[in-house]
Formats: C-alpha cells, structure tokens, sequence
C-alpha cells in the first residue's frame, strides 16, 4: 500500500482518487479551498462512486477515500507520493502552496506536466527559496480517459497502457519510478522529460482538432468531437507536427529516443487499430469515444491551455537546439489569429524553465543531475 496525496479535484483527480483507493492504497484528495464546493459531495457522500468499462480491467465500484481536504499541510502530512492532475495554469500557485510543506524524498508528478513543467515547477520552488529535496517525474499524458459522473462520481472509459514516464532530475531515480510503477504498472520509463513533453498527444491532436472544426465549433453544431470531426486532413496535419515533434530523436547530442509518431497505441489493448491517426480514432470510438462531444467554444482548454503550454514552448525549444518548427508554429499562430488572442503572452518561456541560456550538452546534463 502507498500513502498518495492527489492534487486536483477535476476529472482526472477524482478518477485516480477512485481507482488507486479501490486497488488498496491510501489516498488523500486535495483542491484549493476557492473550490472547495466540487469536493463537498465527496466529503458528504465519504467517497466517490467509480463506473468503468469493461475492456479497461479497471473495478468500478464505491471508493471511500481516505481522505479529502482542502488543507495543504493536512494533504501533505502523510503522503510519499503526490500526484498533480491540475491544469498547467495552476502548476505555480500549486507549488507555492504546496512548498513550506514539501519533504525531502517526496515523489511530486506531474499528471501530465506540458512541456518541461517539472523544470517549472522546480524553479518557482527554487525561487521562493524552497530547498527541499523531491523527486520530479513526468506523465507523458494524464493516466485515464475519464469525466466526472455527478457531483461525487466518476466514470473512465480508458486507461492508458504503455505511458511514458520520466524522472527529473534522471540521476539515481529507478527508485521512484518503481514506486510510481508499483501504483501504475502499465508506465515504461522515458530517458528524460523532454520525451515526455513531447508526446503528450493532447499539444497537437487537440489543437489541430480543434482548428479544422473551428467553423463549426463558432456555430454551436452538436457534433461527436472524434466520431465526426476526424478527417484525412487531421492525417495530413499531424503528420507535420509529428516529423518536427521527432527531429530530437535523431541528434545525437541529446539522449532522446522515445518520441513516438501519434498512433495512440496506450489504447491498443481496448481495441485501437489502423495504420493512421484517424483510422486509429474511428477504431477506438464505438470502444472508449462513443460519448466525447465537440466543444461549443474555441475558449476551451483544448485551445487555451495546449497553445501556450504545449505548442509555444516546444516550438521555442526547438528553436533554441536550433531544430525546424514551422508547422507547430504555424499551428500555435493560426490559433492565436482566429481568436484574436496572443497566447505568447500567456506562454510558458524557456526563462520560466531556467534553461533560457543552455546549449544541448548543458541542458541534458542539467536534466540528468538537478543543477
């Protein structure tokens, strides 16, 4: 049994507040108290009622969590291992909150980070003069395909098999990730977190989904977002992105070798098969997508949270290795363009991740030893 403190009362936090409480760990579910009303249900209810679908092996069933607070230092207090399923947005003010209570040798991942969002997360600890010794790790994705199923339930369609998983810094830490991997086994290990950040599907495929249905998104239409809006045209876009995505694979200054092709294989075992995205898509959606609707608004996080802590900054590094990147560019812009929003103000900077001034060799030793 692992003590686990979730950070994030959204879907994702309810989802893996259920699941690794019905699998025997103990769990502590956190939110800030500004949202302390999403957790109320939970704290009346004693825990969270967890639907599954079949072909995800997952139990479903009552969770009576451990714990669920909006008390920080309550949060922390017991746990090794903290999970960060919160948006991208949010990851400075969690690790300001989260600092005075910190302990050395506590597991902090990210759930998923975005690109480089442990270096983040590392600096603002760093320059708030937060010394404490904890171990970074980096989810490729977030770890479920799931949604909330009332005010105190939750229902996952798809749990991801073969997520890449990195550790920051990558020096002397096999022991956290078996930690991680006791809690989730289907994780395999990442060589670094630029692996990781770089395979978060989310930064292209929902932002190419969502830019060639952006008419009718601004109409409003009742549509299935990957039954009925992924095309041949996504193909073609994807394909782009994937080979700029996949340059840092080939150099050899850097230790990159898992960048993968988008072919969302984590689903492969519910049924995902075909040679291409979308026929991959098609695939999975009478088995796991049969329910996920088409935004009504480009004001969403497919959009808002995947351009300036997705798009932007790997196009930014990219460009500091000195690596071509005009496709995802063109992609981040476009976006900016239409909603008549400049996400570069709003973007995570290679300043952010303290790493503004590194060449390829200085970088992947920083990723390798911390400093």
């Amino acid at each position: 049994m692992e003590k686990i403190t979730i950070i994030g009362g959204g879907n994702g936090g309810f989802a893996a507040a259920a699941d690794l409480t019905i699998r025997g760990h103990q769990v502590t579910l956190y939110d800030s108290p500004a949202f302390a009303a999403g957790l109320q249900p939970v704290i009346e209810q004693g825990g969270i009622n967890l639907r599954t679908l079949p072909s995800n092996g997952l139990q479903g069933g009552f969770a009576k969590v451990y714990k669920v607070t909006t008390d920080i230092e309550e949060a922390l207090a017991e746990s090794d291992i903290v999970l960060v399923i919160a948006p991208a947005y949010a990851q400075a003010n969690i690790a300001k909150t989260m600092a005075p209570h910190l302990r050395d040798g506590q597991i902090v991942a990210l759930c998923p980070a975005n690109f480089g969002g442990s270096l983040y997360f590392n600096k603002v600890l760093r320059d708030i003069g937060c010394t404490t010794k904890v171990q970074f790790a980096e989810f490729s994705c977030m770890m479920y395909a799931t949604r909330k199923d009332g005010p105190a339930g939750s229902y996952v369609r798809g749990y991801k098999h073969n997520l890449g998983v990195a550790m920051f810094p990558n020096k002397n830490s096999d022991w956290a990730f078996e930690r991680l991997k006791g809690i989730y086994p289907y994780i395999i290990r990442y060589n670094n977190i630029v692996e990781t950040g770089m395979s978060n599907t989310n930064t292209t495929l929902h932002t190419s989904l969502m830019l060639l249905n952006a008419a009718n998104i601004d109409n409003h239409e009742d549509r299935l977002f990957y039954a009925e809006c992924v095309t041949q045209s996504l193909d073609h876009l994807i394909e782009a992105t994937d080979k700029e995505r996949m340059q840092v694979n080939v150099w050899p200054k850097m230790n990159v070798r898992s960048i993968p092709k988008i072919t969302l294989d984590w689903y492969a075992y519910q049924g995902g098969e075909g040679e291409t995205l979308s026929e991959i898509q098609h695939a999975l959606v009478p088995k796991i997508f049969f329910e996920s609707k088409m935004p009504k608004t480009l004001d969403y996080r497919y959009v808002t949270e995947d351009v300036p802590f997705g798009l932007i900054p790997i196009a930014a590094f990219l460009e500091q290795m000195g690596f071509k990147h005009r496709a995802i560019s063109a992609l981040a812009d476009i976006l900016g363009y239409i909603m008549d929003r400049d996400f570069y103000k709003e973007a995570r900077t290679m300043e952010e991740l303290g790493i503004e001034k590194m060449n390829a060799e200085e970088f992947m030793q920083f990723l390798e030893e911390g400093n």
